[in-house]
């Protein structure tokens, strides 16, 4: 299947939307309801939920791919700290690091494809 370049942006842009949905859900329900996976641990998790929407929303939205990173590292933030208010969980600065770790190591990536791209297409 081979999709033009502005509909993969459009399906990653819905899908990146969907994963900072699930992120909001799974970072505020109480802890028995939040999903686990338990072969990469608490840390895994949270890293690999915010690299996913990271990446995701980065390659969906190039031009303003600054912004996006800025607007998930305060996301990640602002969800930890609102973590404080539900009582069994807890917002720690170490967990708001691991996602924030996340969300700009899978936000570079795309920018990296681009750059490398644009590189390779270059007259020698």
């Amino acid at each position: 299947m081979n999709l033009p370049l502005e509909k993969l942006r459009l399906v990653a842009a819905v899908i990146g939307w969907g994963a900072l949905l699930a992120i909001v859900a799974a970072t505020l329900l109480p802890i028995e309801a939040r999903p686990h996976a338990a072969e990469i641990g608490a840390n895994g998790e949270r890293f690999l939920a915010y690299f996913a929407a990271g990446a995701l929303l980065s390659f969906a939205h190039p031009r303003q791919r600054w912004l996006v990173l800025g607007g998930i590292v305060a996301f990640a933030i602002g969800l930890e700290w609102l973590q404080t208010w539900e009582e069994t969980r807890h917002g720690r600065p170490h967990d708001a690091l691991v996602k924030c770790a996340g969300a700009i190591i899978g936000g570079a990536l795309p920018g990296l494809f681009d750059h490398m791209i644009r590189r390779s297409r270059r007259p020698a």
